[in-house]
């Protein structure tokens, strides 16, 4: 960065383009503005007489306005920046990457309640008191997957780390080589030295230890590690039952060699310390970020740009050049109404992405799922925002993409099933399953929408069934009340034998009086037929068997509201776990790790 005049240019290289400003300026004056077309066409004797020649002070102030622009523009894009008190802010240039032991010996209890649980509560303590670092989530079993990049976005982290335990992990054991390098790679592109790796370890085998030698060495004082555990060790529990046993039977009690790892790092230049229950331990471990000054500590002024308020300079500059009455052409212009254009201010500053993210935080899914480009992120939006057909959609193109990933068409299962078209959910399963036979999500949902449909298709032959009995109650309660009144006349007899009867009667009533009858004893039959009332109709003249589907009729609103009931029952049984979501994830992951490894 470059001073000027008082000044911070955060892109000075942009004077340079002041040079070929000036050679243009040279060149219009001798060619551009000197001559006209008109004097290259006439002979020089007659330009006196002919041609009107222009005030020299006119040329000159168009060179100055033409030159002064230029220089303004040029000036606005190296970035002239001002330190002031109000807007001054600080940010944190350095990184911090824990690495987490995800194997099955952090389920032992040898530090109440488990090991895994101390683990987390050291880093929510750590993101607490480190809120201004960058942080990012490694976590290694038989393999290593990433869980959150780096990013100043602790919420995230801390949602996901309750979901964090050993049973998410795809293949158990001690892969911290790939753990390490995924680190190395995260903290290798930023420009600050003082990005520490923290690794979070229950022990480490004969393979492992070698693979943090050869780390600490390339790391030195970047490496930190935390020992989890205690040097007697615990048993480690079984979710299905008894504990962890080796190859000849015998129980295993995983202890926390701390002389071991404490030698390993003191003789690399890296740190080492056993968790404790104050943050005695962080404190020192993560002293270098604390005590290195400004560089480590991250701490350097965000100069505030503010060549944007050059371009208001330019507006009466415009105004000097342009030509009459066309400033009040342009006022009348920005008078009329907008159109709709899909551009706002934000769009010069963030990405529609990053737009739709923020739009999403705060609760607007259906504003974020319009602003997303990303189509993943675009499907989730439409599916927060109830638009579930929508985001079926979405998920099917990329599964049409990516035919390979499962994941698609779960979710488009999920979707099509919300949206209430059950038959595709459950094939979008069945192609789920039939890609990724373990899939539990997709097998899970899949039952679940079974049993629904199963229970859906009792309840509707209950039902009809009723309705089949109640029309062959009615039928001969009908034809014994047509035998015993059939010769009364009174124009509101029974069905049956005595239907004819009572429709020549009804002919004495008024005209339209029919259709009202008509049109509203469906209704009341329906509803009193249960209680031995459907003979009292106002319209006899119906059919047999026409009543049931009345009934049938009067009775869909609750059928419709006890399906909408099951639909939420249902649903409610679907699992909303941030563990599923990292299970099948990583899974994902080293499946491909697998297909891409000679």
């Amino acid at each position: 960065m470059t001073e000027l005049l008082g000044f911070t240019l955060l892109r000075p290289w942009w004077l340079l383009a002041l040079l070929p400003a000036a050679i243009l300026l040279v060149q219009l004056h001798r060619h551009g503005w000197q001559h006209s077309d008109w004097e290259q066409l006439l002979p020089r004797p007659l330009h006196q007489w002919l041609l009107r020649r222009q005030a020299g002070g006119s040329r000159g102030l168009r060179f100055a306005a033409l030159g002064l622009t230029w220089t303004l523009v040029i000036v606005a894009l190296a970035g002239p920046a001002v330190e002031t008190g109000a807007e001054s802010r600080r940010v944190d240039d350095n990184a911090l990457v824990v690495v987490l032991d995800l194997s099955r010996n952090m389920l032992a209890n040898d530090l109440p309640p488990d090991r895994m649980e101390r683990a987390r509560l050291k880093i929510r303590s750590l993101i607490q008191d480190y809120g201004d670092s960058q942080l990012s989530l490694i976590v290694y079993a038989g393999s290593a997957h990433r869980v959150t990049p780096l990013s100043n976005d602790h919420a995230t982290l801390t949602n996901l780390l309750g979901a964090l335990s050993p049973d998410i992990m795809p293949s158990d054991g001690q892969n911290l080589g790939a753990a390490l390098d995924m680190a190395l790679q995260t903290i290798a592109p930023l420009p600050s030295k003082g990005s520490q790796i923290l690794l979070v370890t229950s022990g480490l085998d004969n393979g492992a230890r070698d693979v943090l030698a050869e780390h600490a060495r390339q790391l030195g004082p970047q490496l930190s590690i935390l020992g989890v555990g205690t040097r007697s060790g615990a048993p480690v529990p079984l979710s299905e039952g008894g504990f962890l046993r080796d190859d000849q039977g015998r129980i295993l009690l995983p202890r926390l060699n701390s002389q071991q790892l404490g030698n390993l790092a003191r003789e690399h230049g890296a740190r080492y310390h056993e968790i404790t229950t104050s943050d005695r331990d962080l404190h020192y471990l993560l002293r270098p970020l604390q005590s290195s000054g400004t560089a480590a500590t991250g701490d350097r002024v965000l100069l505030v740009d503010h060549g944007h308020w050059l371009v208001l300079l330019l507006l009466p500059i415009a105004a000097l050049g342009a030509r009459r009455g066309w400033l009040g052409l342009l006022l009348c212009a920005l008078l009329l109404p907008q159109d709709a254009l899909a551009f706002s201010w934000n769009d010069l500053w963030q990405r529609p992405d990053q737009q739709a993210m923020q739009l999403l935080r705060d609760q607007q899914p259906a504003a974020a799922a319009q602003r997303f480009r990303d189509p993943e992120w675009r499907a989730w939006a439409l599916y927060q925002a109830g638009e579930h057909a929508a985001a079926a959609e979405e998920w099917a193109t990329l599964s049409h993409i990516q035919p390979d990933n499962p994941e698609y068409l779960f979710n488009r299962g999920t979707a099509l099933a919300m949206a209430g078209d059950y038959s595709a959910a459950l094939e979008a399963y069945e192609h789920a399953l039939t890609l990724d036979p373990t899939h539990q999500g997709a097998r899970h949902n899949r039952d679940a929408l079974e049993d629904f449909l199963e229970k859906l298709r009792e309840q509707q032959e209950q039902q009809q069934q009723g309705y089949a009995d109640e029309a062959a109650n009615g039928d001969q309660s009908a034809g014994q009340n047509g035998g015993q009144d059939s010769g009364t006349g009174n124009g509101t007899t029974q069905g049956g034998p005595g239907a004819q009867e009572a429709a020549d009667g009804a002919g004495d009533q008024a005209p339209g009086q029919d259709p009202g009858a008509t049109g509203s004893s469906p209704a009341v039959t329906g509803s009193l037929s249960t209680d031995g009332e459907a003979a009292n109709g106002n319209d006899p003249g119906t059919e047999d068997g026409e009543a049931p589907a009345s009934a049938n009729g009067s009775r869909l609103p609750r059928q419709t509201l006890e399906r909408q009931q099951e639909l939420e029952q249902w649903l409610r049984e679907i699992p909303d776990d941030p563990a599923e979501l990292l299970r099948r994830k990583f899974l994902y992951q080293h499946l491909q790790q697998q297909d891409t490894t000679p």
